[in-house]
């Protein structure tokens, strides 16, 4: 095997956890990830960025510098000068946000062609001639760039429910007598129909109003399948199901409020239907344009196969919390979203020369949002479910990764990265409760922010700015309410040492009444935050952490946090030339380690404010470059030996009488 890699391919898996999935390998549950553990090597102590949340954590994995340095310092961002609070953070899906080079940016700089695949913060792409799909939402089809809490919109929308019975963003409608129809066969002799008036939800632009149908065809009151349709036609028909049954992957055209036309393409499955047409349920997958800016270059669209899977909203998590899907139709939301990426992945990289692929998928950490505390659920029955769906989504995973090494040869580095792990969402710890007993926060009366986040502890209180010393933001930060910086700020630049120190001892001393513990593990003044690559005037000017018994599974708790079957320790897994096999490396690293050692593998310079260091205990070799420079010099002495010899006149020469 070569002793560098001619290739690279980086496939990120949110919030995947190394020990369970040794776990499911040991139970012969994970083909694919056996096969790269086996002929890999393992980082048993590699350690996540603090906050341990997506966007940074990723952007620290595509630069290779610290929080502190690519400026993404939490899931939010603050724009200083305004106004402390969490009401005016933004999320931070934005490449223009990002102060540092990517991988790919440099390589493309050396030469390499890169492909960058639904990865956060990657959009609008700055490479001149690599291809990146997505990049400013978890998926292609979403956009959460600068949207407060965890808002998105979607191109064309996301998923909806059709049904007897009431859903968010869904429709109810009820079955009455058939008429009208034409062109469709075995209607039966008591067919029925619902109009559905289409809610085409969270839609980024505006949509006409339009009316689908749903008819049942049926003999004597009785119900198997269920047609969809956008009129009463035959050459209307989208699909036939029956209970249980997706669709394969539909086509349709959408017109736009503006009078314009969207081609889309999406999946439906037929989730109920009672054999008297009583109850009925209908899953209408996400609509994205089967062409659009959703790919760069634009052009690059062509030839790429989008048919197999589809796109589903978050991989159905809002449906799922909300119990709008079972938990057998959530795992095959994900399948068909990670089916789609790997797909699309497996086109480009197929029609188009490449170096570098950067690629993530989040299904895993959603499908931790959605069962990790009933993981560790008293109810037994419902420990067993939420353990079933946590296999079943690496399984999907471990799918899509045996369909993208059908990519890679034996000259290609694959590494496997996560950007965190995470533990059982535990006691909500609220910073008000201890600053205002200490006089440093106050709040304004009777008045809340409305939250939708059921993954984000985010303070929701309005502080009192007038009187409010202290002020909570985003994941991990207080803020002094400085006089001269802030809008409202009131602590003379004098206090401003004071007031931290205050706060961080009102953190560190507060006990909570229903545990009788205290939340918070660490708290530190902005200028000693460096230790954990926090600087910078996007962080806030007291960080803390709490312990892992408290908060919701991630974000606020050290990268070393352990509690019942979750660590937040990330994976990291290099597999390919030159690197040893069935190895696992004791060394402690960083994930912002990665990209240099990526870099010298493939011998490329690191990206302008690359701060990682290579971890040369992961190779079979780590002195490669060493002894090639070695032959090298030991060539030119040979070369300018002989040059010397060839230069000199015939008497020069010793052997000559």
């Amino acid at each position: 095997m070569a002793k560098t890699p001619k290739k690279v391919m980086v496939i990120g898996l949110d919030c995947a956890q190394p020990h369970l999935i040794e776990k499911y390998v040991k139970e012969g549950a994970l083909p694919t990830f056996k096969k790269l553990l086996e002929s890999g090597t393992l980082a048993v102590n590699a350690l996540a960025p603090y906050p341990t949340v997506t966007p940074p954590n990723w952007a620290v994995i595509a630069t290779g510098a610290t929080d502190g340095t690519h400026g993404i310092t939490d899931f939010h961002n603050h724009t200083p000068g305004a106004t402390l609070g969490n009401e005016s953070i933004t999320q931070n899906w934005d490449r223009d946000r990002i102060q540092a080079e990517t991988v790919w940016e440099a390589a493309e700089k050396a030469g390499k062609k890169c492909i960058v695949m639904t990865y956060p913060g990657s959009a609008p792409s700055r490479m001149k001639k690599g291809i990146t799909v997505g990049g400013n939402g978890f998926h292609v089809g979403e956009s959460r760039k600068g949207l407060p809490s965890l808002n998105a919109n979607y191109f064309l929308c996301e998923d909806s429910i059709i049904s007897t019975d009431l859903y968010p963003h869904g429709f109810r409608g009820e079955f009455v007598d058939a008429e009208g129809w034409d062109g469709v066969e075995d209607m039966g002799n008591a067919p029925m129909e619902m109009e559905v008036k289409m809610p085409f939800p969270r839609a980024e632009r505006a949509i006409a109003p339009a009316t689908w149908w749903v008819l049942l065809p049926g003999e004597d009151g009785e119900y198997g399948k269920a047609v969809l349709a956008t009129g009463k036609g035959g050459d209307k028909v989208l699909c036939t199901l029956t209970p249980g049954q997706w669709s394969d992957q539909l086509v349709t055209e959408i017109t736009m409020a503006d009078g314009g036309k969207e081609e889309v393409f999406f999946r439906c499955k037929l989730i109920t239907l009672a054999d008297d047409a009583s109850e009925f349920k209908l899953l209408i997958g996400a609509m994205v344009p089967t062409k659009g800016d959703w790919i760069h270059p634009l052009d690059k669209s062509e030839g790429v196969d989008i048919t197999k899977g589809a796109i589903h909203a978050a991989g159905g998590l809002v449906m799922g919390l909300l119990g709008s899907v079972d938990y057998d139709t959530y795992v095959e939301m994900n399948e068909n979203l990670s089916t789609w990426n790997a797909e699309v992945a497996i086109s480009l990289m197929q029609n188009n020369e490449w170096d570098l692929f950067y690629m993530h998928s989040h299904p895993i950490d959603w499908m931790y949002h959605l069962v990790l505390t009933d993981m560790v659920s008293d109810d037994a029955e419902k420990r067993e479910k939420a353990w079933d769906v946590h296999k079943r989504i690496y399984e999907v995973e471990d799918r899509m990764l045996a369909r993208l090494l059908t990519q890679a040869d034996k000259d290609t580095l694959v590494v496997l990265v996560s950007d965190h792990g995470a533990t059982p969402d535990g006691v909500v710890f609220d910073p008000y409760k201890a600053l205002t007993p200490a006089g440093l926060a106050y709040m304004t009366d009777g008045k809340a922010m409305e939250s939708e986040s059921n993954v984000l502890a985010l303070s929701t209180h309005l502080p009192d700015y007038a009187r409010s010393k202290a002020v909570p933001q985003r994941e991990i930060y207080i803020y002094v309410n400085l006089k001269g910086r802030d809008p409202e700020g009131i602590v003379e630049p004098e206090d401003y040492e004071k007031v931290q120190r205050e706060i961080c001892d009102a953190l560190l001393t507060y006990v909570d009444p229903q545990t009788g513990k205290r939340p918070v593990a660490l708290a530190l003044p902005k200028k000693d935050a460096r230790i954990l690559g926090l600087h910078g005037d996007r962080i806030g000017d007291v960080v803390y952490a709490l312990y892992p018994e408290f908060g919701s599974q991630h974000g606020h708790m050290l990268p070393t946090a352990e509690a019942g079957p979750g660590k937040l320790g990330p994976l990291l897994l290099f597999s390919g030339p030159n690197i040893k096999k069935n190895n696992k490396m004791e060394r402690t690293c960083w994930l912002w380690d990665l990209v240099p050692t990526i870099c010298y593998l493939l011998c490329i310079p690191a990206p302008e404010q690359c701060e990682g260091a290579i971890l040369y205990q992961a190779m079979r070799d780590p002195h490669f470059k060493d002894k090639e420079m070695e032959k090298l010099r030991e060539g030119l002495k040979r070369m300018e030996a002989a040059m010397s010899r060839d230069s000199r006149e015939p008497w020069d020469h010793h052997d000559c009488a």
